[in-house]
């Protein structure tokens, strides 16, 4: 880590050395910094230029909080209201792991799942909920809840046609929905994220189709932890293998508070490179799990699926949710 010397300030922001690299191509100016309590902190809009600028909204989507090292404090009881209202959504956020820097939450507006020839879409929130330690160089790695709750909570989407595969006779007791869960260890890399160029948020999960008649039973999946639907996210632009062409994610739209509190809105992660294995327990000994399987087209390999996520997502430092929620 290198200091970042401050316009005014007589004092530096610490920052990983890869940034370091990104700046010295570009123009930076940090506009105003505040001293919390160890740590000097960015508390307005930071203006840059050329690509950065482009993507410098990025390190709010995996919560690269990496200005942030402590939070300055706040007097006026009215205002601490207010704040602890904002931080409400990182209430599952690991701060009593230790290292644990930042807290990240996103939540999706639409989500969208192309499995072969069947789409699945929803417009009811898919949320993640982590911390972010850092590496000395710099790099992000993802803590899970400690408190029992996922990570990722996704909604049970509808499956056109359900169990009959006709769209017409797909509900009531032949309905079927598809349940996105996480499966493993999310991964980031902040380098991708800034640049648009390969995978930035990596996402192991598998699928849970599910009946209301309980035909299907309860481990009913497409992917499990030995071998998950691997999701390589960007916001920039996918190179998929036929039969699918690329196509292009977005960075959104950043806005910062003084007190370290990021938000990125009109986010969109994509990747339609990604391969689905086969149904899996599915009914009395597994004996549903062909008729999926040749139903849906299943296996499908990659080239023939798409994942798309929209939304906004939030980022806070660790100390500012501990101090504010406990």
């Amino acid at each position: 880590m290198k200091g970042f010397p401050t316009g005014n300030s007589g004092c530096s922001v610490e920052l990983p050395g890869w940034i370091l690299a990104e700046i010295g191509r570009h123009t930076f100016n940090i506009v105003q910094v505040v001293r919390g309590s160890s740590a000097w902190v960015v508390s307005s809009r930071v203006q840059v230029g050329g690509r950065l600028a482009k993507y410098a909204g990025v390190l709010s989507i995996v919560g690269a909080l990496i200005l942030v090292g402590s939070t300055p404090s706040f007097a006026k009881s009215g205002k601490s209201t207010v704040l602890r209202s904002e931080l409400a959504k990182f209430a599952d956020c690991p701060t009593n792991v230790a290292h644990v820097a930042t807290c990240l939450y996103s939540s999706t507006t639409s989500t969208t799942f192309e499995i072969d020839s069947t789409t699945v879409s929803s417009t009811s929130p898919t949320t993640l909920s982590f911390g972010i330690e850092y590496t000395t160089s710099g790099a992000p790695i993802v803590v899970l809840p400690d408190n029992g709750t996922p990570a990722m909570q996704a909604p049970a989407i509808p499956v056109p046609g359900g169990l009959s595969g006709i769209s017409l006779l797909g509900s009531g007791e032949l309905a079927v929905t598809a349940t996105a869960q996480l499966v493993g260890l999310p991964t980031m890399n902040l380098g991708a994220l800034l640049t648009g160029k390969g995978p930035g948020l990596t996402l192991p999960v598998d699928v849970l189709l599910g009946t209301p008649t309980g035909l299907l039973g309860d481990d009913c999946t497409l992917g499990d932890s030995a071998g998950p639907i691997t999701l390589n996210l960007t916001t920039g632009t996918t190179s998929p293998p036929g039969p699918n062409t690329p196509i292009t994610g977005s960075t959104g739209t950043l806005t910062s508070t003084n007190k370290g509190l990021l938000t990125i809105s009109g986010l969109t992660l994509v990747d339609n490179a990604f391969a689905v294995p086969g149904a899996q327990n599915c009914g009395e000994d597994g004996l549903v799990d062909e008729p999926i399987d040749i139903q849906k087209g299943l296996p499908s390999p990659a080239g023939s699926n798409t994942a798309i996520l929209s939304g906004s997502s939030y980022t806070a430092p660790a100390s500012l949710v501990r101090r504010y929620l406990g």
